[in-house]
């Protein structure tokens, strides 16, 4: 085992996360609350079966940085490169999603359209629900065409929570009571 993978816990103004990657790019990020750490770290494990995985949080002092700066407020863009794992398609949809600005929405069918797959909403819908790195690649963001939230795998009032801290204020009263 020559790479290493590192993770660290921190505090959110939402709840604790779950960071882990490299010195040099994120692997994961989530939201853990009610969460086993013990599962996060296995699942981990698996996807990076040939890699050692363990807890050191210095390597990821910048990523760290990047979120702190986001919970403060502070205009973060979250540039910091990423170790992302996925088909093609989930690529593309993760590719786009970092293109969407903090304090700003976009539709699951503007990212099927923007990726040249304008039927394939209920697919982004699904990318954005296996998304290992959230924040950097912001799920959140993506909402429905209706008006509504859309879903969030760390529930619908996280993601509506984190688009009031950008500014962006929508109900829930026109979405659909499942996950993405």
């Amino acid at each position: 085992m020559s790479k290493s993978i590192y993770y660290t816990q921190l505090d959110s103004p939402w709840g604790p996360m779950f960071l882990a990657g490299t010195d040099i790019s994120v692997c994961s990020c989530e939201f853990i609350n009610g969460k086993d750490i013990s599962a996060v770290l296995s699942q981990l494990q698996k996807l990076n079966h040939r890699v050692l995985v363990k807890e050191e949080p210095q390597p990821l002092a910048s990523a760290v940085g990047c979120l702190h700066r986001y919970f403060a407020g502070e205009p973060e863009d979250f540039d910091h490169p990423l170790d992302l794992q996925g088909s093609r398609f989930q690529m593309e949809v993760w590719s786009a999603l970092r293109r969407i600005p903090g304090g700003k929405v976009a539709t699951y069918g503007d990212i099927a359209a923007q990726i040249g797959r304008p039927l394939s909403a209920r697919a982004v819908g699904q990318a954005c629900g296996s998304n290992p790195i959230v924040l950097f690649v912001p799920c959140h963001r993506v909402v429905a065409a209706n008006g509504g939230l859309g879903g969030f795998g760390s529930g619908l009032g996280l993601k509506q929570a984190l688009l009031h801290h950008e500014g962006v204020f929508i109900t829930t009263k026109a979405t659909k009571s499942t996950k993405i």
